[in-house]
């Protein structure tokens, strides 16, 4: 997590009853210049560098990261094949992922609309059709997403989540950080 995003999502963290989270220390208080990243976006190569190290030296379940303004989340995961021992998921990966809690939240509502932009996977609107729910592919841009007539769950590729439009209608990287740290408490405790 970097800058000013981390700060907020320790807290969304801890009101929901997070307590073992080992943040970056390198990348947590707000600096301009950014020293420990060659672009502050959690999507770009080694972004991820300082928080899977963390991630490896704590024995972490899970990697979350979102860059300074905190509308963008990333995920890594433990991957024994992976020479870091990490794999990030792409964003449609995680699209996936949170577009099937959506879509269960609310099984056969077909006024329930999962959106995608364009150059989004398809896969969502299959996702849709398997929980009986709406679909809507939209233009490029959460400007056109969060307009989706019905949407309850939106994302576009490059790590952007629309995970609760009814009180945040746009990209929202602290929503999702705490929907996939749910699911990855959930599924552990399964």
């Amino acid at each position: 997590m970097h800058g000013g995003g981390a700060p907020v999502a320790l807290r969304a963290l801890a009101a929901a009853g997070f307590s073992d989270v080992h943040p970056v220390a390198e990348q947590c208080d707000p600096d301009p210049d950014f020293p420990t990243v060659a672009f502050p976006n959690p999507e770009e190569p080694g972004a991820l560098d300082l928080a899977i190290a963390t991630a490896s030296r704590v024995d972490a379940d899970l990697v979350v990261a979102l860059d300074p303004d905190a509308d963008r989340c990333s995920v890594a995961i433990p991957d024994p094949g992976d020479p870091r021992g990490w794999r990030q998921l792409s964003g449609d990966e995680i699209g996936a992922v949170l577009g099937v809690q959506a879509a269960a939240a609310h099984d056969s509502d077909p006024s329930a609309v999962l959106a995608r932009s364009i150059v989004s996977s398809s896969l969502l609107e299959r996702i849709a059709s398997a929980f009986g729910v709406g679909s809507a592919q939209t233009l490029t841009g959460f400007k056109w997403i969060a307009r989706a007539p019905g949407i309850v769950y939106g994302y576009e590729e490059a790590i952007g989540y629309c995970v609760n439009p009814d009180v945040v209608r746009d990209k929202d990287g602290v929503t999702a950080a705490l929907m996939v740290c749910q699911l990855a408490a959930g599924l552990k405790a399964e």
